[in-house]
């Protein structure tokens, strides 16, 4: 068929035509079975597959890889690696885990730091106040007139 033919036939009538056509012979693809190839057993295979009694017998410096091959029983699997990871070794914290403290539990403040802080009532106070628009004049005028100071109505500073 030449691409012109191809052309005005369009994609859904030639694909339409196709579909319809039954399949010629020379077209087929056979395909064959494949074979199975049987390969003497290893010497890994010929082993039997590990116990819980051979985890027991297991030391850190045993071999560790027949406890992961394929078909080990999952239980026994995982007692051979509670074993391994038992090892002080493993649990040698590498100093870049730095979620492992609890930041829950506040260190106790030392005498010195409490003195240290004794000053921040005053000093929060006095910020607070500059930021709250109504207070920042009345701080500045009693500043300026000491008699408003000694008035009783007046606020006193510091005092929350």
């Amino acid at each position: 068929m030449s691409t012109d033919t191809m052309a005005e036939e369009g994609f859904l009538r030639r694909w339409a035509r196709l579909k319809s056509a039954p399949e010629t012979v020379d077209q087929a693809v056979t395909v064959e079975a494949p074979v199975a190839v049987v390969q003497p057993p290893s010497e890994e295979e010929a082993r039997p597959l590990p116990t819980l009694d051979d985890v027991a017998r297991l030391t850190p410096e045993s071999d560790y890889s027949a406890f992961v091959a394929k078909g080990v029983d999952k239980a026994v699997q995982r007692m051979a690696l509670k074993k391994l990871f038992a090892d002080p070794n493993f649990a040698v914290m590498d100093g870049l885990d730095i979620y492992i403290s609890d930041y829950n539990k506040a260190a106790p403040l030392t005498e010195a730091m409490l003195a240290s802080l004794k000053h921040a009532p005053g000093v929060l106070g006095r910020l607070l106040d500059d930021e709250q628009p109504g207070k920042a004049d009345a701080g500045h005028e009693d500043h300026l007139d000491p008699a408003a100071a000694s008035e009783p109505d007046a606020p006193s500073q510091g005092t929350t």
